[in-house]
């Protein structure tokens, strides 16, 4: 198969790419190298079978020339920036909803018939239900980002229905894992490099999360392209479980050899929008034969791992 994976030297995307080209696939990539990183595309240049596009998602003659030939996207190009969405209240409209629908466009032009798109558990708001499957009712939006997310569902199910595009929506807790570039992980560990006696935590630490490693998304995608027939399917992909952030900042501190004095900002929300407890019903995915393999734990140090030998990245997304 031919794929365009947008956003590909990203986090996700750049993995995904290296599957695909392991599976034997033909991948064009496309990304503009605002927050995607040309390293995590090494070893994808050295395949004969990739091929980069570096290009803005905002221009659709661009987007419809990528989808000539193309047989599935997988779409991860995004703002994937939840805490300043206020700051700049255009961002995640633009990146996250104009450019979605230039992507469809770019689809409908050339035949494409499949996308993969990459949206978030932040869509079911303060979920009335915990766990959260894929049928709970959506409540109100408490993110620009989810609220973006959410639009790009709606307009992908509406070319599923209108354009017959087969459209498999994936609803992510947080990713961790190699190639990892924003979240607490990072901020903590950034933190500790500075001042490693103290460690600023916004809100009181009682924040509940489920955390997901990449190498596991990775898998969720590539069987549910496989084995999925709905014409939208959903998808909820996480782990069967969560953590509290003060769990996570004991597996941070003790896999750098720190004890930290912690120091809380207060409330029960880190930031404006910030969904204190996120805990996805994941059976759905399960269903088609996929299961996580390392635990939020592992995740998280193999994570810290992976960025005290990546020290470069530190410079780069500063």
């Amino acid at each position: 198969m031919r794929f365009l994976v947008t956003g590909a030297a990203g986090f996700i995307g750049s993995n995904v790419v290296d599957r695909l080209l392991a599976d034997g696939h033909e991948v064009v990539g496309f990304d503009s190298y605002v927050t995607g990183q040309r390293e995590f595309l090494a070893g994808a240049f050295a395949s004969p079978k990739f091929q980069l596009i570096e290009g803005d998602l905002f221009d659709l003659s661009s987007v419809v020339e990528a989808c000539v030939g193309i047989d599935i996207v997988i779409h991860f190009a995004a703002n994937a920036d939840v805490r300043f969405g206020t700051d700049h209240p255009r961002r995640d409209l633009d990146q996250n909803v104009i450019v979605t629908w230039n992507v469809l466009e770019g689809m409908r032009r050339n035949g494409v018939k499949t996308i993969a798109f990459s949206s978030t558990g932040s869509v079911y708001g303060v979920a009335p239900r915990i766990p959260t499957p894929e049928d709970c009712p959506l409540p109100i939006q408490t993110s620009l980002y989810g609220a973006s997310k959410l639009a790009a569902e709606g307009f992908i199910s509406a070319y599923a229905e209108g354009f017959g595009v087969r459209a498999i929506i994936f609803r992510f807790v947080s990713i961790l894992g190699e190639r990892y570039t924003h979240g607490h992980v990072f901020d903590f560990y950034k933190q500790l490099l500075e001042h490693p006696e103290y460690l600023r935590v916004l809100g009181d630490g009682s924040q509940r999360k489920g955390y997901l490693y990449v190498q596991d998304c990775v898998d969720a995608i590539m069987i549910a392209l496989d084995k999925s027939d709905e014409k939208v399917g959903i998808f909820n992909l996480g782990v069967p479980g969560y953590c509290q952030l003060t769990d996570s900042i004991g597996w941070i501190s003790n896999q750098l050899g720190l004890n930290p004095r912690l120091e809380y900002t207060g409330g029960k929300q880190g930031w404006i929008g910030d969904n204190p407890f996120i805990f996805l019903d994941c059976w759905k995915m399960c269903s088609l034969g996929w299961q996580p393999k390392l635990s939020i734990e592992a995740a998280v140090r193999r994570t810290v791992d992976y960025l005290q030998a990546n020290k470069w990245l530190l410079e780069r997304r500063h």
